[in-house]
């Protein structure tokens, strides 16, 4: 079934989300840095995603209480500043603390959360209880959910799962599948793009790692959108690396030229 929620909060084809990575530090400084980013990218891509990158775990599916209060206040204060352009903003409390990150994004005023994975067994980590999972879809039934399959830095237990038999299974859990690299920066699989595109039909797909100027003319040919961190940043995501606003237009600008050759979004 055709995700009608994610097609109402990114109408536009191939809708870009950048990412807000916040370091571990003082909490003045992540919020500065935070509306940096969103200033930076807010007037050319169409969501953004608060993240707590590299720090805050408690176990896999868990974040500390620090992490969650200070993504929460991020959260909060990146979606006042974006109500007047309009952007779309988003959380991923790592790590995939999906209790706590759609309550999270409704306290905030966000609209939508990233998901490592809703689905999956994986070596040393928990996987998301599809029970516990849909109890609290339903408390917030208008957060969209970014759902990620055979996500980076996951280990399956079965790695001859088919990634289209996983998403699939997404497909009722989520309103849009991510489908990513190994790691960070890394370019997403276009055969594993091409599979869950042949799996699920017209349903929503994101590329989440790895697009860049190059590749993006055919990925966006199989995906929907994506999620886009390293492209936007010279030095690449670590601590201390900003934003390149020559970078963001000219990968925007590349990104038009996709759409004004595409056909209209499925579903319209």
């Amino acid at each position: 079934m055709l995700s009608q929620a994610f097609r109402r909060l990114f109408p536009r084809p191939a809708p870009i989300i950048g990412m807000i990575h916040v370091f571990e530090g003082p909490p003045e400084k992540q919020e500065a840095l935070a509306i940096r980013d969103l200033a930076m990218m807010e007037h050319s891509v169409d969501g953004v995603i608060v993240e707590n990158y590299g720090w805050g775990g408690q176990d896999s599916l868990r974040a500390t209480d620090l992490a969650r209060d200070r993504l929460l206040g991020l959260a909060r204060a990146v979606a006042a500043r974006a109500d007047s352009s309009g952007v779309r903003v988003g959380v991923n409390l790592l790590p995939n603390d999906f209790e706590y990150a759609l309550d999270l994004t409704h306290q905030a005023g966000a609209s939508f959360v990233q998901l490592d994975h809703v689905t999956g067994q994986f070596v040393g980590d928990e996987s998301v209880d599809p029970t516990k999972y849909r109890q609290h879809r339903r408390a917030h039934p208008g957060i969209v959910v970014l759902g990620g399959v055979h996500p980076k830095y996951y280990q399956l237990r079965n790695p001859n799962t088919p990634i289209g038999q996983s998403a699939r299974v997404a497909m009722e859990l989520c309103d849009a599948i991510v489908v990513t690299g190994t790691a960070t920066g890394q370019e997403t699989s276009l055969d594993d793009l091409r599979a869950v595109r042949s799996a699920v039909g017209d349903f929503p797909i994101l590329v989440g790692s790895g697009l860049n100027i190059d590749n993006l003319r055919e990925q966006l040919v199989v995906a929907d959108g994506a999620i886009v961190g390293s492209a936007f940043k010279p030095g690449g995501v670590q601590p201390g690396s900003l934003l390149n606003l020559a970078n963001i237009t000219e990968f925007m600008a590349a990104v038009r030229t996709v759409r004004a050759a595409s056909s209209p979004p499925r579903g319209s």
